[in-house]
């Protein structure tokens, strides 16, 4: 069974945007790749820090 897809459209500085398309080409990722991976790690962190 596919996963389902939530799309999500979120607002950021130009310069941010910039960072991050720049970060995504090194690591050879999408930008939303890179970002739904920035998103995880930050979920995890703060699920290690919570218990």
């Amino acid at each position: 069974m596919p996963e389902t897809v939530v799309h999500f459209q979120i607002r950021m500085p130009p310069v941010l945007h910039e960072q991050l398309a720049s970060w995504a080409k090194e690591d050879k990722a999408s930008l939303n790749a890179l970002i739904v991976g920035i998103l995880e790690k930050a979920i995890e962190q703060h699920d290690t820090k919570s218990t």
